[in-house]
């Protein structure tokens, strides 16, 4: 029996001694990085990382707990944005994740605080041009650790490197999808190449919740005159809007006619939008819902780094006098891009 308890007592002071030598060689903090080449421009991976809304499509611990209760603040993205998870603690725990640092297409820091471990830790994203794809650098360094937790780092750092790669591997998918379908928030984005256009207009700065009422007097009138000078059209008509300032609620817009060729008519003016590139939404449904198939066409652009070049044209294809069911009224919505 003693000699057993010798034993006993001898492999507990080795076990000991490896352990304070184990805490002796661990980092003190946790630290790791992974890269992968990712499809798409920089802009286009950082715009999705930078909004927490998106992370539940591409993130590695969303597939470990799916039924983890995530929450976030009114503003997803950018500085300030927050994002909290409640999930199972053998998984993906509870704790939240914060922008703190945010540099369009460059780079994005976050903070997080994860419940159960003292301090806060930090995560930074690196986006680097690769011709026409993005290098993505995803690193972590967690809070410093107590010495005798130390060894925790060690043994965790395979796994988390792991999650990460993984995490890289989803986000390259969901951009790959992107790239290859150009479809935004449910709108399929057309990219094209439109000849110079010209129009009949009256134009004025108006209130937002006027439009209508400023689009349908003002369109009775070109169409008087139109027929009055014998001019034939060359599309339907048309909603110019030149500036939309939500803060005033006023747009800068006109109600126009196109036309086949520049013209002169008394008591309304001209208009003519150079060919150029454009981007189009072919939006079906009532006009006063197209604010989504706007918002995708605004993604798309900050995607590319591209600009609009003013106006932006909604083209109203379908005669609602015609065609009574507002689902099938089709509303040609054009960006055209600024060289």
């Amino acid at each position: 029996m003693k000699k057993f308890l010798k034993i006993l007592i001898f492999i507990l002071v080795l076990l000991l001694i490896l352990a304070i030598v184990l805490m002796f060689v661990s980092p003190a903090q946790l630290k790791l990085q992974q890269t992968k080449t990712l499809e798409g421009p920089p802009n286009m991976a950082y715009n999705v990382v930078n909004d927490f809304s998106t992370w539940e499509s591409w993130s590695p611990w969303a597939k470990m707990d799916p039924d983890a209760v995530n929450t976030y603040t009114e503003k997803t993205s950018g500085v300030g944005a927050v994002w909290k998870w409640k999930g199972d603690p053998k998984s993906v725990g509870e704790g939240s994740q914060k922008i703190v640092e945010s540099k369009e297409g460059e780079k994005i820091r976050t903070e997080l605080e994860f419940v159960g471990w003292d301090g806060l830790s930090y995560s930074d994203w690196i986006f680097e041009k690769a011709g026409d794809k993005t290098k993505a650098t995803w690193t972590f360094e967690g809070a410093e650790t107590p010495f005798y937790m130390r060894p925790i780092n060690l043994f965790m750092k395979g796994g988390l490197k792991k999650t990460y790669a993984e995490g890289l591997t989803n986000l390259d998918g969901l951009l790959k999808k992107r790239v290859e379908e150009k479809v935004y928030r449910g709108y399929k984005i057309n990219e094209i190449d439109l000849p110079e256009k010209h129009y009949v207009i009256n134009r004025a700065e108006i209130k937002i919740e006027n439009i209508q009422q400023f689009y349908t007097q003002n369109l009775g009138a070109l169409f008087g005159k139109l027929q009055g000078s014998n001019i034939e059209m060359d599309g339907m008509p048309s909603g110019l809007f030149f500036k939309w300032n939500q803060t005033s609620e006023t747009t800068d817009m006109a109600a126009s006619i196109p036309v086949k060729e520049e013209v002169a008519i008394k008591g309304a003016s001209s208009y003519t939008i150079p060919a150029g590139k454009a981007l189009r939404i072919d939006f079906y449904g009532d006009y006063s819902k197209t604010a989504n198939a706007h918002y995708a066409l605004d993604d798309y652009m900050r995607d590319y780094g591209l600009l609009n070049n003013p106006p932006m044209v909604e083209e109203y294809v379908t005669d609602p006098t015609e065609e009574k069911d507002p689902e099938k009224w089709l509303t040609k919505i054009t960006y055209y891009i600024a060289e």
